[in-house]
């Protein structure tokens, strides 16, 4: 196998939810869905499911991953934390800002990092769908000292 060609792709499950998800990440982040396919009534196990993501591909800046809906609503799982790296200050509080809507919480502020870490800052947020999102950027202070 040519390891140059291998890519981990993260895969988020959700209860239902998945497509909602999906354009939240894309509107704070930016990036687009590259395919989608749904529980149709021969595919699915329950009604319910019908209609809603079975599979689907998207990207996150240069990031690929891949979603979809757990069968009978199945939770996600909560351990999987998600780190993106902004170009400023502006941009991660906008990126976080999107993830609070509809119900997100702060795990913790966006701040500068603790000694001995590098000269960033980074914020916890959980989103609505239950992951969290680890968001940072430059520490601006540092960058006015260096």
């Amino acid at each position: 196998m040519d390891e140059s060609k291998l890519e981990v792709i993260p895969y988020l499950s959700f209860r239902g939810d998945c497509e909602e998800a999906l354009a939240a990440y894309i509107k704070a982040f930016g990036g687009e869905v590259l395919y989608m396919s749904r529980w149709s009534e021969n595919t699915c196990e329950q009604p319910s499911e019908e209609g809603k993501v079975m599979h689907a591909e998207f990207r996150l800046g240069r990031t690929r991953m891949a979603a979809g809906d757990s069968p009978g609503g199945g939770e996600p799982n909560a351990d999987i934390k998600l780190m993106v790296h902004m170009d400023s200050m502006a941009e991660a509080g906008r990126a976080i800002s999107v993830l609070l809507e509809g119900g997100g919480a702060v795990l913790w502020p966006l701040r500068p990092h603790p000694a001995p870490d590098d000269a960033g800052c980074g914020s916890g947020t959980r989103d609505r769908f239950g992951y969290t999102w680890i968001v940072t950027c430059p520490n601006p202070e540092y960058i006015k000292k260096g």
